[in-house]
């Protein structure tokens, strides 16, 4: 009887460890992918080179994910969802309330936008110019991120949510960051680092004037 039992079990665990590998692969190609991105580029990202980062047969990817495309869809997911909960954990938006405090809120927001992890995501926007595929994700993601923002914006800053203008300089800010990421490659860290500081002034100065004088 106890033999029995025993069999059953072990077959019943089978199933369970082999949808427990099946999901371990997908996600290790899930990573292999944001890795390859972030590490190597865009060009790079091929499924040869994301099944050599995952230690896997390419056969076991495309068993897995049926295109490319496909595997990027999942992996830009992912890399959207760890870089708005990064930002959201590092970037202190609540500061904007102190005058003091608000060159280091953008600092913070510089450095999230220029991290590795953030580089890499913007060489997918650049390259859903000419793949519909990834144009579709991104603006799903976009239009999730967009909304993480207004809802943060309303927590953190309760008697002005009705204002547009709070959205909008939020929105300028961003807009600017990811432009200004955009020249990295053609002109170099330096070179943007030091436009950002000369432009930074002039946002710091149009949030004071936003935030510690609201409009009626």
């Amino acid at each position: 009887m106890i033999d029995e039992a025993a069999s059953v079990a072990k077959k019943q665990a089978r199933p369970r460890r082999r949808a427990e590998q099946r999901e371990a692969t997908r996600l290790a190609l899930i990573d292999a992918a944001i890795d390859c991105l972030t590490e190597e580029g865009y060009g790079a990202l091929t499924t040869r080179r994301i099944a050599e980062r995952a230690e896997v047969a390419q056969s076991t990817l495309m068993h897995h994910f049926e295109t490319r495309e496909a595997l990027l869809v999942e992996a830009i997911a992912v890399l959207a969802s760890r870089l708005a909960e990064d930002a959201l954990e590092k970037i202190d938006l609540a500061s904007l309330r102190s005058p003091e405090h608000r060159e280091a809120v953008l600092d913070q927001a510089w450095l999230q936008f220029t991290a590795p992890p953030a580089l890499a995501a913007a060489q997918l926007w650049v390259a859903a110019w000419s793949e519909p595929e990834l144009a579709a994700t991104l603006r799903e993601i976009e239009l999730r991120l967009s909304s993480i923002i207004v809802t943060t914006s309303s927590t953190l800053f309760p008697d002005l949510a009705e204002d547009p203008r709070l959205l909008g300089l939020i929105d300028a800010a961003v807009s600017l960051i990811r432009g200004l990421v955009m020249a990295i490659p053609v002109v170099g860290r330096e070179l943007v680092d030091a436009r950002w500081e000369a432009i930074k002034p002039l946002i710091v100065e149009a949030s004071s004037q936003f935030l510690d004088e609201p409009a009626a």
